[in-house]
């Protein structure tokens, strides 16, 4: 049989496309509710855990968008390749694959930009996907946090997406736009051999970089390079893993992001943060709306982290659940050159514009825009102590 049939596009697609039209909100609102709960992870700074993708999952899918899971299974059927034993890529022969291939198609093609980057999420961290390539790259020993932490902080460098985005989530996001880009005629055209291509082309780009950390992960594992000894104690009993202040820090960090995409807005946070110029329920609303996207998570990690490190290189004690931590964060900073806190302020400013109108109207006074800087900066610290108590 000829690789130019076009089952998929013929039969497939029409009744995608007619059931999300008409499913679109429903659609939405199972790939939110995907994500959310599976926000520690997806969020995580690193690929600590497999993100699993059950059947379970398939038939929500199916009962969101009312699409009608035989037929996609009849066109997929009707391809060239649904015959032959070995064709690779196999998980072409999966209809939900092909459903997720289909409704990222609709959304292209009527170039709806937000409900897009949802389903490229949803086709990403689908069953043939994420979850069995996480399966595939770790096989010797699941990912311990701590070496993973020190992988991450110690032996990649900025060229790895992971270091850049500073989650899974955008690692993966990005991944996934870029692949749309680089096919968006072969969407268009849409043969059976165009889906088989491109399905097999994302799942070599998230594999590519899924094994580039898993390499360095078990480098370091069977090195036992995160492993450091007790000054006190050199002996076989006592020694025990770092707990330097990078640990320490990338701990704190980890926490207080799992704590932020596991909880509500902070209200006693809020409410001790608030200031004459910033009144409680604007600090909630901003808040929500820095919380709520997450293209700000990679601001918000950096923001967390240098907060961490300031304090760290001017404390002995490096305890952020101590009150000497949150003094240290309000205390003001005028004319430093210190290039952690100037950097701090740049975040800051940068945070407030994309996620709250009244400050882009106010900041033109001075003691106005630091009210809000102050706002922000305390609710963040009370959360890192939160986090980590």
């Amino acid at each position: 049989m000829s690789t130019m049939t076009k089952a998929i596009l013929t039969s497939g697609y029409p009744n995608v496309e007619s059931n999300i039209k008409k499913n679109k909100n429903k659609y939405i609102k199972y790939v939110s509710e995907f994500i959310n709960s599976r926000a520690v992870d997806l969020h995580a700074s690193a690929p600590y855990r497999q993100i699993y993708f059950s059947e379970e999952d398939v038939t929500k899918l199916y009962q969101a968008t009312d699409i009608n899971q035989s037929i996609i299974m009849d066109s997929i059927q009707h391809t060239y390749y649904w015959n032959i034993a070995n064709f690779n890529p196999r998980y072409a022969k999966d209809d939900c694959t092909i459903t997720l291939m289909c409704i990222v198609r609709y959304f292209f093609l009527n170039n709806m930009k937000k409900e897009l980057d949802l389903a490229l999420i949803n086709l990403s961290f689908s069953g043939k996907f994420y979850p069995s390539i996480w399966y595939r790259s770790f096989p010797k020993v699941a990912p311990k946090d701590y070496i993973m932490d020190y992988v991450i902080s110690n032996k990649l460098s900025n060229k790895y997406d992971i270091v850049k985005t500073g989650s899974v989530y955008l690692t993966v996001q990005n991944i996934a736009r870029t692949w749309l880009d680089s096919y968006k005629d072969r969407f268009k055209k849409f043969t059976d051999e165009d889906v088989t291509y491109m399905v097999q082309q994302l799942h070599n780009r998230i594999g590519s970089f899924m094994n580039n950390i898993a390499s360095v992960y078990y480098e370091a594992y069977d090195n036992k390079e995160y492993i450091t000894y007790d000054s006190d104690s050199v002996s076989d009993d006592d020694y025990h893993m770092a707990a330097s202040d990078s640990f320490k820090m990338n701990q704190i960090v980890q926490n207080t992001l799992n704590y932020i995409n596991t909880h509500n807005v902070d209200q006693i946070a809020c409410k001790r943060a608030c200031n004459e110029n910033v009144k409680i329920d604007e600090l909630k609303s901003i808040i929500q709306n820095i919380n709520n996207n997450p293209e700000n998570m990679p601001l918000v990690k950096e923001f967390i982290e240098l907060m961490v490190v300031t304090y760290f290189n001017q404390s002995e004690k490096k305890d952020v659940r101590n009150i000497e931590f949150i003094s240290f964060c309000v205390k003001p900073k005028p004319n430093t050159k210190d290039k952690y806190i100037i950097r701090q302020k740049e975040i800051l400013n940068q945070i407030l514009l994309n996620n709250s109108e009244h400050f882009a109207r106010r900041r033109s006074r001075v003691a106005t825009e630091m009210a809000y800087y102050r706002a922000i900066n305390v609710y963040f610290a009370l959360v890192i102590q939160s986090a980590n108590s």
